[in-house]
């Protein structure tokens, strides 16, 4: 009986360390018999629907060379277990890991991990990005539920060395029939830094609200605005905080935590 599941040599994949029965390869390599059911049985179950791009825009984004969109899906033969999705802002020069997503039965295993530590060196050299950024929700916003455990989240990336902004950060509403996603925290993946550039940061913003929301949102929206002024309230960078000081990073007024 065969007990390691190989690989197809066509996908050009490079084998996992301690997984070898798991490759990585570029979503632009694959086709829409592998996007697709990522997509719908990894991606859209891990995410809420106003966390989540839709399915057109993730094969379009992801699924042919873009100096934008960079992913990364972990494959067990032609079957997805797993994925990270990058966005990189040339404006403001940062990378946001946009999507980390592992199939529940491989959760624990230690393919998030190694997804982070194939992609994120692989980022570094090819686009050598201002920061490494990504968007998590705050445990006194969210409790465990079907798309994961907000604590642990936490915990997995303090792991990783990662570092919080204290922002009271949310996600823009993605599209017009979702919402503005309130209580998360914003990130920096890249062990060692002790700040972000508070000037890159307001230009990476005043991107990602104005292609999600408009022009209108970006300029004038009073949340925005003030969330913003927060930003380029740091005359240089915005400084980064231990993980173990999450708690302490200031509650946005527009949603209330959990009691």
């Amino acid at each position: 009986m065969t007990l390691v599941h190989k690989v197809d040599t066509h996908h050009n994949g490079r084998m996992t360390p301690g997984r070898p029965d798991v490759a990585f390869v570029a979503s632009t390599d694959l086709d829409d018999t592998v996007l697709t059911p990522f997509y719908q049985d990894i991606l859209q179950p891990a995410f809420p629907a106003d966390e989540l791009i839709s399915l057109d825009e993730f094969r379009t984004g992801y699924g042919s060379p873009s100096p934008v969109y960079h992913g990364t899906l972990a494959l067990r033969g032609d079957e997805p277990v797993g994925g990270a999705l990058g966005e990189y802002d040339p404006g403001s020069g940062l990378m946001l890991l946009a999507y980390l997503a592992i199939r529940e039965d491989q959760r624990g295993t230690g393919l998030g991990t190694g997804l982070l530590n194939e992609v994120l060196p692989a980022w570094r050299a090819a686009l050598t990005p201002t920061a490494t950024i990504a968007e998590v929700e705050d445990p006194r916003f969210y409790r465990a539920g079907p798309h994961g455990d907000p604590v642990a989240r936490l915990r997995f990336y303090e792991r990783l060395g990662s570092t919080v902004l204290p922002l009271p950060y949310f996600q823009p509403a993605l599209r017009p029939d979702v919402s503005r996603v309130r209580g998360m925290f914003l990130i920096c993946l890249d062990p060692g830094r002790t700040g972000v550039s508070a000037a890159a940061l307001a230009t990476f913003m005043d991107e990602y609200v104005g292609l999600c929301e408009g022009p209108a949102a970006r300029d004038a929206d009073p949340e925005y605005r003030a969330f913003r002024d927060q930003i380029t309230a740091w005359p240089d960078e915005v400084p980064l905080w231990p993980m173990s000081a999450a708690d302490q990073v200031p509650v946005t007024s527009y949603a209330a935590p959990l009691s």
